[in-house]
């Protein structure tokens, strides 16, 4: 198994143990109180997000934001987890094109789950059935960029911690400015690009199940 193979296991057991923790603890919550502390914090965020969902998908709303979460969270957990020593997962090819794959397979497959085959096919012909290949290629090509993207920002970002750090003189590398900018590298760019693929799936998914309905 590849580290980051490794890594990408680990995530997800630490992300599940998390929320599974957290999820007990909103079990206990009153609702007629008012929430304090971090709690506070998942729980608008949490709402915040069903409501961005909610925004896209309408009345199916229900039926991704699940789906939509859990990949955002893996990814903001996987995107930074080299702030406690493991490889970054999406810093593999291999493992960055497998999200181009689900996103692939999410949007056609709730393509046709909602829209029904036959109505799928119409949007993909839609305006003229002459357009029909090129709408193909832009269904296998939009997924394909999308895990690209997450491969290439992750090493971008890992190249230039690199360049920063070495510009800094050696006798720096040991003071706070090196402990500062290790996080604020990960972080930044870690979770930029989570939440980017995730707002691309979101555009995109919600065409595929929209299209021709207005």
């Amino acid at each position: 198994m590849s580290p980051n193979m490794l890594s990408s296991l680990i995530v997800i057991i630490i992300a599940m143990i998390v929320l599974i923790l957290l999820g007990k603890k909103v079990e206990k919550l009153d609702p007629a109180k008012p929430f304090k502390g971090p709690i506070f914090i998942v729980v608008l965020g949490i709402d915040k997000l069903n409501e961005f969902i909610k925004g896209f998908y309408g009345e199916h709303w229900r039926k991704f934001t699940p789906l939509l979460t859990g990949i955002l969270i893996y990814l903001a957990f996987a995107n930074v987890a080299s702030l406690i020593g493991l490889q970054t997962p999406l810093s593999n090819i291999n493992i960055a094109l497998s999200f181009s794959l689900l996103a692939f397979l999410i949007i056609q497959v709730s393509g046709l789950w909602i829209r029904t085959p036959k109505n799928r096919l119409k949007d993909l012909a839609s305006p003229s059935p002459l357009l029909l290949p090129v709408n193909l290629v832009s269904e296998l090509s939009t997924p394909l960029a999308m895990g690209l993207r997450l491969f290439g920002n992750l090493l971008s970002g890992a190249v230039i911690t690199v360049l920063f750090y070495s510009l800094l003189p050696s006798a720096l590398s040991v003071l706070p400015i090196t402990v500062i900018a290790h996080p604020i590298f990960n972080i930044g760019f870690g979770l930029i690009q989570a939440f980017v693929y995730f707002m691309l799936l979101t555009i995109f998914l919600s065409m595929a199940i929209e299209s021709s309905e207005a």
